[in-house]
């Protein structure tokens, strides 16, 4: 497989700007994570060649591939749109790339069983399009797209179709397979979730910009700026003033080294819910295993959600005031 890099990538579009340098590594699962109009399926469709860049390079493990078409770059694609052939089977389908690079039959039926077993479609190669469920299309399409034995696969909004069981079945199926075969690979979804159940890394996008990349667990709690914080996850941010090296609410105490306004940000599962009478309770949610509480302190909202076994409480008796700690936080830039 190989590494991609965009070195000082440009598109201007429609009073737009795309600007973007990115690297992803050999094998590594790369998801482009943002909000609609960020210019993330612009940029994955930079990658496949599928859009020219104004300015900058495209390069496949070193190689400049800018000026090359997407049938010359050896990508697998897939669409948000499965973009099956309705009059073709199953086996058609998948073996439409093969025939067109005319290899020898036997190959071409080697190659296919692979991809249905791989996809978990065995049996299902003479049926047609329309007597396949969503789930199973995509698995076509993404079969299609491995068949060809790319260096680089590439999917755009691959499960924005499907219904939420079925999306977090295949979510989980497309990195079985990514890690399977080690290909590279960039995903692009709006869906926190789905990038952080998936990716090795994720580069959160904002307004044809890069905001953040890294590991997920690293994006969601230490971000660097407030879009990314409030993006990636429920957040919990505030404005303070911080003398002596403390910021101090209620009987919080953020320990933050520096003096002057700071944004301290946490996330709500790092509040600890105690008896006491730190925080006044404006609104609480029961949610599956655990429960969303709204609090008030001097004036700020905090968000706090905890298992339902850790509360100092019954989940149906909750009292009007509670104690409260933060276990860990990070500042926000200013």
């Amino acid at each position: 497989m190989v590494s991609v890099e965009l070195r000082n990538v440009s598109k201007r579009w429609d009073g737009f700007e795309l600007r973007v340098d990115l690297s992803v590594k050999d094998g590594e699962f790369l998801t482009l994570l943002g909000p609609s109009g960020c210019g993330k399926t612009t940029t994955l469709r930079i990658i496949a060649g599928l859009e020219k860049p104004d300015s900058g390079r495209v390069l496949f493990d070193g190689t400049d591939v800018t000026d090359l078409e997407p049938n010359e770059r050896n990508i697998g694609i897939v669409f948000q749109d499965y973009a099956l052939f309705p009059h073709m089977t199953v086996f058609k389908n998948i073996a439409f790339g093969l025939e067109m690079r005319k290899l020898p039959r036997g190959e071409i039926e080697r190659r296919v069983k692979w991809a249905l077993e791989l996809v978990g479609l065995s049996g299902l190669e003479n049926r047609y399009p329309e007597q396949l469920s969503g789930g199973q299309q995509q698995r076509v399409a993404l079969a299609r797209a491995l068949v060809i034995e790319p260096e680089v696969l590439l999917l755009d909004e691959p499960l924005s179709n499907l219904d939420a069981k079925i999306r977090e079945r295949l979510r989980s199926e497309i990195r079985r397979i990514q890690r399977e075969l080690g290909i590279t690979t960039v995903y692009v979804t709006h869906d926190q979730e789905e990038a952080m159940a998936v990716s090795d890394r994720i580069a959160v996008m904002n307004v044809g910009r890069i905001e953040q990349i890294g590991e997920p667990l690293e994006l969601y709690y230490k971000p660097r700026t407030e879009f990314v914080a409030r993006f990636l996850g429920t957040s919990n941010i505030l404005e303070l003033e911080a003398e002596n090296g403390v910021a101090r609410l209620g009987n919080l105490e953020f320990s933050v080294g520096v003096d002057g306004k700071v944004k301290v940000f946490f996330r709500p599962e790092s509040v600890l819910i105690t008896e006491g009478e730190d925080a006044t309770v404006t609104g609480y949610e029961l949610l599956p295993g655990r429960m969303r509480l709204y609090l008030d302190v001097e004036g700020h909202t905090i968000i706090a959600e905890r298992p339902l076994p850790d509360l100092p409480f019954e989940p149906n008796r909750v009292p009007p005031r509670v104690g409260i700690l933060v276990r860990s936080f990070s500042l926000l830039s200013l």
